[in-house]
């Protein structure tokens, strides 16, 4: 092999391990892609329902191994139908993620935030006692009541429930998700019968004769 010959081959060689480096930077940067699609919601940036609930396992081990403290937040928007039915579905996605947002911002990164179905969120808040628990929830619908979510200049009710249960000795996924569920409820139907409640605004008064003369 002459001398042309081997730096042909060299070059070769060099072309053949660029191209490789090159797919194996596009295949590290796919599977990384599935792996997050695989933990995430797809409407929102939090987890889905598959990746709490693994994180919820991993903690009640961790509890019932190390007695460690922690509370998980069930979370139910409010008028969600409602949303959807006057302004459209565009609207009601809208209304989701900016919950998620608001969900996002007030939690600490060791704690694991979720999108677990259609307008329910859940979250796991990482050693806590009860009223910090308890403090943290009002704290969210505090501020998901009080921020504005506005979508195509149209003010939008946002609001929510929000149920709280600490972890247990004993506990198992099915019984802790009960218990937040069941607590989530109770709120809810304070929350409806707090809005029955509330006095329809006063009928707009029939003109007078007077009134019409005057206009």
């Amino acid at each position: 092999m002459d001398e042309d010959e081997k730096s042909l081959t060299i070059k070769e060689l060099r072309n053949e391990i660029s191209t490789l480096r090159r797919e194996l930077r596009m295949l590290r940067i796919a599977n990384a892609e599935l792996e997050r699609v695989a933990v995430r919601d797809t409407l929102t940036p939090l987890f889905n329902r598959r990746y709490f609930l693994t994180a919820l396992s991993e903690r009640l081990v961790r509890a019932q191994r190390y007695n460690t403290k922690a509370a998980v937040l069930f979370i139910d928007v409010n008028r969600m139908k409602y949303i959807n039915d006057l302004f459209g579905h565009s609207a009601g996605d809208y209304a989701l993620i900016h919950i998620a947002g608001i969900v996002q911002a007030n939690i600490r990164a060791t704690d694991v935030a979720a999108r677990i179905g259609g307008d329910e969120f859940a979250i796991i808040l990482e050693e806590v006692a009860e009223d910090q628990a308890a403090a943290k929830a009002q704290q969210l619908a505090d501020v998901m009541h009080r921020t504005p979510c506005l979508f195509a200049g149209e003010a939008l009710p946002v609001s929510a429930a929000i149920g709280l249960t600490m972890l247990r000795p004993h506990d198992t996924e099915d019984s802790l998700i009960e218990r937040a569920d069941a607590d989530m409820y109770i709120r809810k139907r304070a929350w409806q019968a707090g809005q029955q409640a509330q006095p329809a605004p006063a009928a707009k008064p029939l003109p007078t004769p007077h009134d019409i003369e005057a206009a």
